[in-house]
């Protein structure tokens, strides 16, 4: 059986496989933040919000890698000047699902775990492979994609933050020429702790 593979960007018609491998890709995360309690169930926001093309979770910021036409992995890239343009959008949407709570949780991740990328960066993240496709050298695939996206945009360096604990991915990153550079301490028992990593492209 012949197999078709290829990295492409995404488009809202790739929401339902999507937004399930991005939920993959930090589900403490997710199920902290989006809280069902107070909202929908978040892989069902993240469904939405992956249509929009406003949010930081839009089709617009994402690459899919497709087997035989099939999304089997996700990968968003951002910089710090697209990241801040979904300020609002991200704000607005998280209002209207979750209200005022749900805002606090997501500005205190990304200020205390998860920061904003920084200036000459490409930021990597929402890397996740479907369960039956890992250890074929998928995320490996993506990344260097994104090396290649960076390199061609005038950034100097790609960067990414990996749960702690996450040894796997860890071991990846380092092999892919990653450097840890800083740990960040969870501050709450249903978050992870985070290590944030770079990669010099030049």
């Amino acid at each position: 059986m012949l197999f078709s593979m290829s990295i492409q960007p995404a488009n809202p018609q790739h929401a339902q496989p999507a937004s399930a491998l991005i939920r993959q890709s930090g589900p403490a995360a997710f199920d902290y933040i989006f809280d069902a309690a107070h909202g929908p169930e978040n892989l069902c926001f993240l469904r939405h919000e992956f249509r929009n093309p406003g949010t930081m979770f839009s089709y617009k910021h994402h690459c899919v890698y497709l087997v035989n036409n099939q999304v089997v992995a996700t990968l968003a890239m951002f910089d710090k000047t697209s990241h801040a343009k979904t300020f609002c959008a991200n704000a607005l949407a998280i209002f209207v699902n979750y209200g005022w709570r749900a805002i606090v949780k997501g500005l205190k991740f990304e200020w205390k775990l998860v920061k904003a990328p920084k200036k000459g960066c490409l930021y990597i993240g929402h890397i996740a492979v479907d369960q039956q496709h890992q250890g074929k050298g998928i995320a490996h695939q993506l990344i260097q994609y994104a090396s290649e996206q960076a390199i061609e945009r005038g950034f100097s360096t790609l960067s990414l933050d990996v749960a702690a604990d996450n040894q796997r991915a860890r071991a990846l990153y380092l092999s892919l020429g990653f450097k840890e550079l800083v740990a960040h301490k969870s501050y709450h028992a249903n978050l992870d702790d985070h290590v944030y990593m770079e990669k010099p492209l030049t």
